[in-house]
């Protein structure tokens, strides 16, 4: 008996009509992005390149900033060392203590650790910085910038020309949330609850005088899971980063792996130099 062919099996018609549907649901994927763009500069440009403050987010190892840094100081860029314990230039990386929330961490850890940082490069208490924050660390850096913390001299509004946010909550995220929800971590996840006071008073809008640019993840594999024009990025909604009067870009990226786009860097170095004279 002479077998069929093979275009008449049914197990062969059966795999052929399968990958013409996973073809098809990655193309309607793809095509669903609808990336923003805003113009370096579309909202503002900083005073110049300054000394870069590097904050990592929640659970954050820091080693995500690493090709940032490269490229920072291949440029001449001075990048701040936020660990002197460790070998290399390092990140601001964080364990909160037990129930302390946004606030409490921001003024406990971070405003100390960016002077100590300053005073180890030997650079002068006041002197301007720029700022890359990654998800969590945005909104402790945020929380400097909009609050009357206590400061030497200049308030951190001041101190502060560019503020990158890269795959920030700033609406939220109930992942992050529920994540932290339980633990000695819970106080600073209810902080990243959609509608938490943290997140109504800071609001989401640039305040008057400030420069931030924010970047959110928008990797194909979850957009079918839409929050407005945009999907996910496995931890934050890509809108949640966006903030009114902000430059906005989106890139096809995990929310861990956004710092790894080339394009992403490219944005950030050419955001960081903007307002510069010598550019």
């Amino acid at each position: 008996m002479r077998s069929r062919p093979w275009a008449q099996r049914r197990w062969f018609r059966w795999l052929v009509a399968s990958a013409g549907a996973v073809a098809v649901s990655v193309l309607m994927l793809l095509l669903m992005d609808s990336q923003v763009r805003t113009p370096v500069g579309a909202s503002g440009v900083g005073r110049g390149s300054f000394p870069v403050v590097e904050v990592a987010g929640l659970g954050s190892d820091g080693s995500g900033f690493g090709a940032l840094t490269a490229r920072l100081q291949g440029e001449g860029v001075t990048v701040l060392d936020l660990d002197p314990a460790k070998t290399g230039t390092q990140p601001l990386v964080y364990r909160p203590d037990d129930d302390e929330d946004i606030a409490e961490l921001a003024v406990r850890l971070v405003a100390p650790a960016i002077d100590a940082a300053l005073a180890r490069a030997g650079l002068a208490p006041d002197q301007e910085v720029d700022v890359v924050a990654h998800s969590t660390g945005g909104l402790l850096v945020r929380y400097l910038i909009e609050h009357p913390v206590p400061t030497s001299g200049a308030s951190w509004a001041e101190r502060i020309d560019d503020l990158v946010m890269v795959a920030v909550p700033n609406h939220g995220s109930d992942v992050i949330y529920w994540e932290t929800r339980r633990g000695p971590i819970r106080a600073l996840g209810a902080d990243m609850r959609p509608g938490s006071d943290l997140l109504t008073e800071l609001g989401t809008t640039e305040p008057p005088g400030e420069v931030y640019t924010a970047i959110g993840g928008d990797p194909w594999l979850f957009r079918w899971y839409r929050h407005g024009a945009h999907g996910f990025d496995d931890q934050v909604p890509t809108e949640s980063v966006f903030m009114d009067g902000a430059a906005l870009d989106t890139f096809a990226s995990f929310h861990g792996r956004t710092l790894d786009n080339g394009e992403a860097l490219d944005l950030i170095t050419e955001t960081l130099r903007a307002g510069d004279p010598a550019d």
